[in-house]
């Protein structure tokens, strides 16, 4: 009985670790709720001592301390993932963003989170965009950090044709629906989503919502689509 409890306790620290705390606040018992909320404090407190013990090396944090104090915290930012990630920023010709690719995306995406100078926590939207018939489409990231109170907005462009860019679920626990949703209204495939479905369309539903060419099918389970809208208005 009191492998099963620990069991329990442990596969709900473990989800409420990645977001999840309704696992351990609609455990019944109030004795076992308490023991999994204390368990839960003591992995967080692992969790970030296993951060710190991560941390990049002294002289890979002073990368920013380095820098012109004049440029902007894009500027910054851009300059920093270029040399720890070369080949991977598309342009700096914008100071409101940072063009980059999408190789390494996952990677960068895990240092921009954890680099004690940046520390972006907060996965505040993903979005598309679709820049218009045979051309490119895009994914726009706004990053937040909670701790230095600044943000940057991260673009990459992926081709209509086969649009894929890494997914960073695994990163930002709220990229889940946020890609799921980008996925639904654009067609961009984040590769490496545990559950890459659509989230507002049905299943079924045919083609790509929010792209420039996309044409509104004409019924839906014979259903006309859209409604007529005669006598409504």
């Amino acid at each position: 009985m009191s492998e099963d409890l620990d069991k329990l306790i442990s596969d709900a620290v473990e989800k409420a670790l990645q977001g999840d705390m309704d696992v351990i606040n609609n455990i019944e018992d109030r004795v076992t709720r308490s023991k999994a909320k204390a368990a839960l404090v003591k992995a967080k407190r692992l969790a970030k001592a296993a951060i710190a013990e991560d941390a990049p090396k002294p002289e890979e944090s002073k990368a920013v301390e380095a820098l012109p104090a004049e440029l902007s915290l894009t500027e910054k930012v851009s300059a920093v993932i270029a040399k720890k990630f070369p080949n991977t920023i598309e342009s700096d010709e914008e100071n409101s963003h940072i063009q980059m690719k999408g190789k390494n995306w996952f990677e960068i995406a895990q240092y921009l989170r954890d680099n004690p100078d940046f520390l972006f926590d907060s996965l505040q939207c993903v979005t598309g965009y679709d820049f218009g018939e045979n051309e490119d489409l895009e994914v726009r990231y706004n990053l937040h950090s909670m701790t230095h109170n600044h943000a940057i907005e991260i673009r990459i462009k992926t081709d209509r044709n086969d649009p894929k860019v890494p997914s960073v679920e695994k990163v930002w626990r709220i990229g889940d629906w946020f890609e799921r949703e980008t996925y639904d209204m654009y067609g961009i495939v984040f590769e490496g989503h545990s559950n890459m479905t659509r989230i507002l369309c049905p299943e079924d539903w045919e083609g790509w919502p929010l792209r420039k060419d996309y044409e509104v099918q004409e019924t839906y389970h014979g259903i006309v689509v859209p409604k007529v809208k005669d006598g409504w208005e």
